[in-house]
């Protein structure tokens, strides 16, 4: 058997996969799907790792609003939680007020356990009048101990215009949202409405992660 096969080479003497010194930091290397019915024709391809390893997260709720300010998810201890956002965030501008933080811990949220970017987020909503329907997916970072407000950022906001009918459901997407996510940020949504009304709406929401 030949000593200079593959499989009998040290590490130092094998060389990188093909395109490697080409390409680009923090990438793997993957396979395109191709065209063929044998599904084996597909071509060498480096794609950055945030696009490969992802997660999937859904938020959905309801929300009667009375007037055109935020909206936060209800207490968890209330029959209606987690999906009844009836709670006021007191603006209708994510950090123009804060959140309490006795308060809003109660409230349905997601915990990153590690540092991602936002990729894509579906919207899918309704309303009872003609109402502009908004969700905004915010974050916020707690300190350890700390019993101050914590102030809401906003990653991103999604609109849909209401069709008077709970009937009639309204989609609408980001696929480039671009928001940074550190471990340990509370990821949540918040709604507003520009008229009184009723609505339902589901998200959802897919991270990369780099690591």
């Amino acid at each position: 058997m030949a000593s200079n096969e593959h499989k009998n080479l040290t590490d130092v003497n094998r060389h990188n996969p093909k395109g490697f010194e080409s390409a680009t930091n923090d990438t793997l290397l993957s396979k395109t799907v191709g065209s063929g019915t044998n599904n084996t024709d597909g071509s060498l391809e480096w794609v950055k790792k945030n696009l490969i390893k992802t997660e999937s997260f859904d938020i959905q709720g309801y929300v009667t609003a009375v007037n055109s300010n935020y909206y936060y998810g209800n207490n968890m201890t209330d029959g209606q939680s987690p999906n009844q956002y009836n709670q006021g965030y007191g603006a209708s501008t994510v950090g123009n007020a804060t959140l309490n933080v006795g308060v809003f811990f109660k409230s349905h949220s997601i915990v990153i356990n590690n540092a991602c970017t936002l990729k894509s987020i579906y919207l899918l909503a309704n309303a009872t009048t003609a109402s502009v329907v908004s969700v905004a997916i915010c974050k916020v970072t707690y300190a350890s101990g700390i019993e101050d407000p914590v102030t809401p950022v906003l990653l991103n906001e999604l609109s849909i215009e209401g069709l008077s009918s709970n009937d009639k459901v309204v989609v609408t997407r980001n696929l480039t949202p671009e928001s940074s996510l550190a471990a340990g940020d509370v990821l949540f949504a918040m709604v507003k409405c520009s008229l009184a009304t009723t609505s339902f709406f589901k998200v959802g929401i897919e991270v990369g992660y780099d690591n």
